[in-house]
């Protein structure tokens, strides 16, 4: 796979980090080919750029239009590289393995283990077995499900397509739908983007004016047209959560069943992802029961789901029933912490995972309550990792103030709130927007890129990468001391 003077250069984050930029460089030149739009004019390359990150980066946050901008072929590519971006392209290539009865070597089940974030390598190739099966059999029952309910409003050809594409998108967590234009050969209908509160009138980017199909699009679609579609929004809400968890937490489900026989962190993740959706469907909908511009004039059953939607979308998941520019001040707050917690280690969702915001919550309980080490379920949790995931945080947040304060900087005119919900979004790969997206400058999504980059690619990842050290320790063991606090 890499020659042996490489593979001495290069340890495993920095392939990972060069194997994700290659393929979102060969996905933004793909889409700025003519066949990939449907106006006249391919689409510009920090369009085409923007989009392919946003969809390796499986964010969901897109300057144009998906349905409205790209031809079936776009969608395609568009749908593939957030598949791709999902299992990660060490998965994908294992893949070609199995079918080339290949062998896989110790370099090759590192970079593996790796980019599922796992601790150690054993059983990382029955794992990939598994998350193949699991990830085929998730996305073609959701696929079938959404098929059934699309067929009689767009046609047997155009429902498969319409179910295939936001099966995929829910699963992956990466938030991009197809509730816009319609015309050609196009899955969509009517105008709309992805999982980004708004898109305004493309025009507003200067150069982009040329490219997609004319008409002004609508301030906000996402799924709302669904919000009373009960088998529509379970079946994405199903699909988000499940691929969320996470690929090590389906295989230890998977062989051991019962909730004593999992593993710490797949009781962490079922307890805390449990708590997270429940404690937020609460929040929402009290926050905006009295609020006309979401859920306020919805029946009550109506309402109690599109709350329960928005409490899980945040995590990664990005899509939309409600105008997220709409939501009260206390739900955009929540929102934003949620979409900084996120979902699972070793899943497409973003932020700063789940069980590392339960753990460090819990060391605060117990640092408050005089206790020096942390135990849950029976096991205690080594300090240094506890330390590890407050670096996280800590690198998450200062990427989070590093772009607010960018954009601001590059655009005054822009509202503090909004640009904040967006740089979290990013970072979070979660894909939900306040609807500025569109009016991003040039400048601006770059550092939009960047954030969305940081944010798939991960705080343990870079720092793997820069400072990865083979047998290297500290040996200078300096005395302790207090300092005040």
């Amino acid at each position: 796979m890499f020659d042996a003077k490489l593979r001495k250069r290069l340890n495993p984050a920095k392939i990972m980090i060069l194997g994700f930029a290659g393929i979102i460089l060969a996905g933004a030149a793909l889409l700025s080919l003519p066949a990939a739009s449907r106006g006249a004019a391919p689409a510009p390359f920090l369009v085409s750029l923007f989009t392919s990150v946003s969809a390796v980066c499986v964010t969901g946050l897109t300057v144009v239009d998906t349905a409205q901008a790209y031809s079936m072929f776009g969608q395609v590519v568009i749908l593939c590289l957030f598949q791709i971006g999902a299992l990660g392209f060490m998965t994908i290539a294992t893949v070609f393995f199995f079918i080339m009865h290949r062998k896989i070597n110790l370099s090759q089940r590192l970079l593996i283990m790796q980019s599922m974030n796992l601790n150690d390598m054993r059983g990382v190739v029955r794992l990939i077995r598994h998350v193949i099966i699991g990830t085929v059999v998730f996305e073609g029952a959701g696929a079938a499900v959404l098929w059934v309910r699309f067929a009689p409003e767009y046609g047997l050809w155009n429902g498969l397509g319409m179910g295939v594409f936001h099966a995929v998108s829910a699963f992956c967590n990466a938030g991009f739908d197809l509730m816009g234009g319609i015309g050609g050969d196009s899955f969509g209908r009517g105008v709309g983007i992805g999982s980004v509160g708004s898109i305004g009138s493309v025009g507003s980017f200067g150069s982009v004016g040329s490219f997609g199909s004319d008409g002004a699009l609508s301030s906000f679609s996402s799924l709302s047209a669904y919000s009373g579609d009960t088998v529509i929004m379970a079946t994405v809400m199903l699909l988000v959560v499940v691929g969320g968890l996470g690929f090590f937490v389906w295989d230890d489900i998977w062989r051991n069943r019962r909730f004593k026989r999992l593993h710490l962190h797949s009781k962490l993740v079922l307890v805390i992802s449990s708590v997270l959706i429940i404690s937020g469907w609460a929040f929402f909908y009290f926050a905006e029961m009295a609020n006309p511009a979401t859920i306020g004039g919805m029946p009550l059953p109506v309402a109690a789901l599109a709350s329960l939607f928005q409490s899980i979308m945040p995590r990664s998941g990005g899509f939309a029933v409600v105008d997220q520019a709409s939501l009260t001040g206390a739900s955009k707050m929540m929102s934003a912490l949620l979409m900084l917690i996120g979902g699972s280690a070793g899943s497409a969702a973003g932020g700063i995972k789940n069980v590392t915001a339960g753990v460090l919550l819990l060391s605060a309980v117990h640092s408050l309550r005089g206790k020096s080490r942390l135990s849950v379920f029976g096991r205690t949790i080594p300090e240094t990792q506890i330390v590890s995931m407050l670096s996280i945080l800590i690198m998450v947040l200062a990427a989070c103030f590093a772009g607010t304060a960018a954009i601001s900087f590059i655009q005054p005119e822009l509202h503090f709130q909004d640009v904040l919900f967006e740089i979290v979004s990013a970072v979070a790969t979660c894909g939900l927007s306040s609807g500025i997206t569109h009016l991003l400058s040039p400048a601006s999504m770059v550092v939009v890129m960047m954030a969305m980059f940081f944010g798939r690619m991960g705080v343990m990842t870079f720092g793997m990468a820069a400072f990865f050290r083979r047998g290297s320790k500290d040996k200078t063991k300096h005395p302790d001391t207090w300092v005040m606090m």
